[in-house]
């Protein structure tokens, strides 16, 4: 009898050949990559109460200040209003100051306050053990291998993100 689920689909019979269809698809593939990172990220941070996003935009505020939320979205790779909004989350915590620009009152310009410089500090002391918990030894040829696909993956389909996302 033939598997229903296998119907307009070439090749595949059902069973353990549909579902390495779908385990073996690259999107599933990184959204596995994504709770395995989640899972690292919250081990290493734990304790600072930041999420992926607040811990990039203030890494990124920290390396570049006084940039609009714009420019910070641009520089971490964020989405415009996901930088506004982690922004204005982290000013309430203390931790970043939103102001107007002088320039152009309309832009909104962002800063540590000393509370959220220290936040980063705690956090870069953590990026190592984040890094080793991703990919064990990072000085290891399979560690190095790992992030070079990544980097590769990023150069081929970078592109492929929201049109607020810069690639």
């Amino acid at each position: 009898m033939k598997d229903h689920i296998s119907d307009g689909v070439p090749g595949v019979d059902g069973g353990e050949d549909y579902h390495r269809l779908l385990t073996e698809h690259p999107a599933h593939l990184i959204r596995r990559c994504y709770q395995v990172f989640l899972c690292c990220f919250d081990e290493a941070m734990a304790g600072l109460e930041l999420s992926p996003v607040t811990w990039i935009i203030l890494g990124t505020v920290y390396s570049y200040p006084n940039l609009s939320v714009t420019e910070v979205a641009r520089r971490a790779a964020v989405d415009k209003a996901s930088c506004g909004r982690a922004a204005n989350a982290l000013d309430k915590r203390g931790l970043m100051q939103v102001d107007h620009s002088i320039e152009d009152g309309r832009q909104k310009v962002l800063n540590l306050t000393p509370a959220g410089r220290a936040v980063v500090r705690e956090g870069l002391t953590r990026l190592d053990r984040f890094r080793e918990l991703l990919l064990g030894d990072p000085d290891s040829a399979e560690a190095q291998e790992i992030v070079s696909a990544l980097q590769l993956f990023l150069k081929r389909a970078g592109h492929m993100t929201r049109p607020s996302i810069p690639a």
